[in-house]
């Protein structure tokens, strides 16, 4: 929590602790002991779980398989023998959950017992009867989530990780696009005219893209022109994004990650855990290939994209553990028949896994990653267009190492840790054809009246962005576990630390021919590598605790953490965010589950440290065809643009929902949720950032035949109102819905298992501070500054998609049809008027505040006042509301024995694209639908 918010939730906090620590001092926790002896030749003892993990098809023992006790948060891999061991666990009944690379997960409950436990993994094949092509949900570790698992992944040929995201509930089908980010957010509705654009930033900013238990960060990112977006209608306004891509702001660009070398993919949608912090939206979870494979080739066509992937695991032996490779080349165009706008992708990877120790082992998983991402869009020189030139390149170098120590204390059961580093060089540039006309530029980074040369009526602009982000994570946690009564205790407690940084040279511009624009913004070269580092501090303690009543269950996760925001500095920020998830089970075939959590996301180096905003306006422009005789003059008026009050994002989700065992086979899921977030990043115009100037004006006395002209004595001043953004925490974002997954089975006489899946999705965003507007009115000097009410919008969505799937096992052979159908699809401007609320007076003699207008004075403004009244369209105050919109897809996976395979899909087949009149502007026209598409895929096994 902020420091100035009550203290409720810290005294619960304190409470929970102290709870915590009386339970571990009034609970017998087992000493658990370890045997190395083959499992053939060992003794049980009472609380022994072991056993051994066969392959189905051959009876081989597979080495190195992962087998978990859930409620225990207990971890182990097979030895060379297949063989599994846990000694002494508490009496009670436990899920076990065994996996491994390319086979399908098995979940067996299990008790400690005097016999070893056999277990066969089948392979994770479309030959196995209950093969799943689809999104599963799960509720295993508490939060609401969907898991996707590598057949889903494959049989919808997932040309990026973004594109898995599809498989949600709600989620939108989408075609494949390369040339622009690929931003994602989970539960926000989104808007493609980009309307609802700062819920679509702060929900992707907010959104936790995890790679092997590491996070991903962007908070480093700086790739832009400036720190804040260009205001309209001003004096003058300072900062631009670029017109090349970028995903500063944003969280992953999820186009940067290949889906191929995935294993599993879970999607937090509720109250994650408390192991997670630096978000607010959710979190995405991805485990990449680890393990021995057969070599993997695939191909991949379609319209706008040439993929190729090759991968393999290799044993290294009796010992020296597993080494998984691959390689991902994708070239994609906007378009087939042009070049233009065109990404290339070449990424890399290897994971190494390997266990250290037999009597207290320590499991580890070391992965390495490069990518090379290459945007290049320039304009068609046939369209007859101003030039234009903007590139992107990016190439990132990833490394994380995790583990887990089986130490078997009592109070350190496992100790688990994770430490990455991630270093990217990004390289953006841009050019344009600039303003035409003879001109000045400023660069001068102080106030003051300076001279500067005349540049040519014409040139190209060029500017060059190159930052070096810069991300270190480091998570050392302890977990164990005891009994109380009825209930078993999986006990976590941990700490983490982030650090982000940039070391790149920044912003440069050609010196003979700096970047100019048509207004009085200027452009200043920065150096990255100046900015401070972000560091974030973070601690936490969790307790997942289950009871069984016969049939019956009841789990509890219940936690809390801390983090600390630039901890080493006086300006530190501190939250605290308690999470808890429960669950019962009414009926043995129907739970009711709930949840509450608090969550936050820090801010980005580009706001926590924007650059100055810089305003060059003419005090002279004195021009002659002789360069000696021409004198121009620019006055440079520097602010900062830094927000010393800006707080964390924080968001407060609340969930209800319920999962029943309709019948054999069929399952119901329902959640309902309300998910806000305070103190959402904008950048805004506030009462700091604008600012009153009086600007000198000089004449020429007498000109100067081959040399300057002498000024006149005399000096006039000329009011200037400069307006720039700043990063605030102005605005409110509030997403709430329901969502609802109902898997009918299989039946069998057709072949073919059906799932429904769909949502109901309102996100409502708006501003909290009022808006302001400075609006110049012609041959008038400004006086006064309109403020108008905080405002926003309201979007709803209700989305539905059938699938159903047939399947024949026999032939290898898989076909899903998918109908999806946007029932609802509105949009509404929340709180607009052309009536100011109060105004800002400007002037020298007068103090810079907002003065508020009475009603009755309010509703005198009219259109006359042109200074302070904000011209609005009617289509504005109409609600944007479309008919319902249907899309039909299918997709289709056939295997040639164990070694081909063949996919083929088609998006929006029946090429239903309906011109659809607008509600809120009738004279316009749109196709809803996305274009007809379609793509091949070829995989051969070696």
């Amino acid at each position: 929590m902020e420091n100035n918010e009550p203290a409720l939730i810290g005294q619960r906090s304190i409470l929970f602790f102290a709870l915590l620590t009386l339970s571990a001092s009034t609970t017998t926790f087992a000493a658990p002991t370890t045997n190395t002896k083959p499992l053939t030749e060992r003794s049980f003892q009472d609380g022994d779980i072991r056993g051994i993990i066969t392959e189905k098809s051959t009876g081989k023992a597979l080495k190195g398989a992962t087998v978990q006790i859930r409620e225990l948060g207990l971890y182990a891999k097979t030895d060379e023998n297949g063989h599994f061991t846990f000694d002494r666990t508490p009496s009670g009944q436990y899920t076990l959950v065994v996996s491994y690379l390319g086979m399908l997960t098995v979940e067996q409950t299990v008790t400690a017992s005097k016999q070893p436990i056999a277990i066969a993994l089948a392979e994770n094949s479309i030959a196995l009867a209950d093969v799943v092509v689809v999104g599963q949900e799960n509720r295993k570790e508490g939060a609401t989530s969907t898991i996707i698992n590598r057949k889903a992944i494959e049989h919808m040929q997932a040309t990026n990780l973004g594109e898995v995201l599809q498989l949600l509930p709600g989620g939108m089908t989408t075609n494949p696009s390369f040339t622009n980010v690929n931003k994602t957010g989970i539960r926000n509705v989104g808007n493609s005219n980009q309307t609802n654009r700062s819920s679509d930033y702060m929900s992707s900013l907010g959104t936790s893209l995890i790679i092997n238990g590491a996070p991903t960060s962007n908070n480093a990112n700086l790739q832009s022109l400036g720190s804040a977006a260009i205001l309209n209608g001003t004096s003058g306004s300072s900062g631009s994004i670029g017109s090349f891509s970028t995903s500063q702001g944003l969280g992953a660009d999820m186009r940067q990650y290949t889906a191929d070398n995935v294993e599993s993919v879970e999607v937090i949608r509720g109250i994650a855990g408390v192991e997670y912090g630096d978000m607010t939206s959710g979190a995405i979870i991805v485990q990449t290939k680890a393990g021995k494979e057969d070599l993997q080739i695939k191909g991949r066509i379609n319209p706008k994209l040439t993929q190729f992937w090759a991968g393999q695991g290799f044993d290294l032996g009796k010992n020296k553990g597993t080494l998984f490779v691959d390689l991902d080349y994708t070239r994609a165009n906007d378009k087939q028949t042009s070049a233009y706008a065109a990404y290339n992708r070449v990424n890399g990877s290897a994971q190494y896994s390997k266990t250290f120790g037999q009597e207290k082992p320590l499991y580890t998983n070391t992965y390495f990653s490069f990518g090379s991402n290459l945007d290049n869009v320039k304009i068609d020189p046939d369209a007859n267009a101003v030039p234009q030139l903007n590139k992107s390149q990016e190439y990132s170098y990833r490394f994380s190492t995790n583990g887990k120590w089986k130490v078997n204390k009592a109070l350190a059961r496992q100790l688990n840790y994770t430490v990455s580093l991630n270093y990217s060089l990004q390289k953006s540039y841009m050019e344009n054809a600039g303003t035409a006309g003879i001109s000045a530029v400023g660069s001068s980074y102080t106030d003051g009246t300076f001279e500067a040369p005349y540049l040519p009526a014409s040139y190209i602009n060029k500017a060059w962005v190159e930052g070096k982000p810069i991300n270190l994570f480091a998570k050392i946690s302890d977990e164990f576990y005891a009994k109380t009564g009825l209930f078993t205790h999986r006990i976590l407690v941990g700490t983490d630390y982030r650090m982000d940084a940039n070391s790149g040279n920044g912003k440069t511009f050609d010196p003979n021919f700096p970047y100019r624009t048509n207004n009085l913004n200027g452009y200043r070269a920065r150096a990255y590598k100046d900015i401070p580092a972000l560091n974030q501090l973070g601690a936490y303690a969790e307790d997942r605790m289950t009871a069984r009543f016969g049939k019956r269950e009841l789990a509890i996760q219940a936690g809390v953490r801390m983090d600390q925001l630039q901890p080493f500095s006086s300006d530190g920020k501190t939250a605290v965010s308690p999470r808890i998830n429960v669950s019962y089970d009414l009926l043995p075939a129907f739970t009711l589950r709930g949840g509450y959590g608090i969550a936050t996301k820090a801010p980005t180096l580009n706001m926590l440290y924007p650059e100055n905003a810089y305003f060059d306006v003419f005090s002279l422009n004195y021009y002659k065809q002789d360069p000696k005789e021409a004198l121009a003059l620019l006055t440079t008026r520097v602010y900062e643009t830094g927000n010393d009050q800006l707080k964390l994002a924080k968001s407060y989700k609340k969930e209800l929902g319920i999962d029943w065992k309709v019948g054999r086979g069929q399952r119901l899921s329902i959640t309902a949720y309300h998910d806000k977030i305070d103190n959402a990043y904008d950048y805004m115009t506030t009462l700091n950032s604008l600012q009153y100037a009086l600007i000198p004006t000089y004449t020429v006395q007498q000109e100067v035949a081959g040399g300057k002209p002498i000024l006149s004595d005399v000096v006039t001043n000329t009011p200037y109102v400069f307006t720039y953004a700043t990063p605030t925490n102005g605005r409110q974002i509030i997403n709430k819905g329901a969502e609802f997954d109902f898997d009918m089975g299989r039946f069998d006489a057709i072949r073919t298992s059906f799932q429904l899946t769909g949502a109901y999705q309102s996100t409502k965003s708006t501003t909290t501070i009022p808006y302001i507007l400075a609006q110049e009115v012609p041959n008038k000097t400004m006086t006064r500054v309109g403020v108008f009410a905080p405002r926003g919008t309201d979007s709803e969505r209700l989305m539905t998609t059938l699938r159903a799937i047939h399947h024949i096992p026999e032939l290898r052979f898989i076909l899903t049809l998918t109908a999806q159908t946007i029932w609802i699809d509105k949009e509404r401007n929340v709180d607009y008027s052309s009536l100011p609320i109060g105004y800002i007076p400007v002037g020298s003699d007068k103090p810079m505040d907002i003065v508020y207008f009475s009603e009755a004075e309010r509703q005198q403004i009219t259109s006359a006042d042109r200074d302070i009244y904000l011209s609005l369209s009617d289509a504005t105050f109409r609600t944007e509301s479309w008919k319902p919109l249907w899309l039909f897809n299918m997709k289709l996976t056939k295997e040639f024995a164990k070694n081909m395979g063949f996919s083929f899909y088609a998006n929006n087949f029946i090429n239903n694209r309906p011109l659809v009149r607008s509600t809120r502007n009738p004279e316009q026209f749109t196709k809803r639908n996305i274009d007809i598409f379609f793509g091949t895929e070829l995989s051969i096994k070696f």
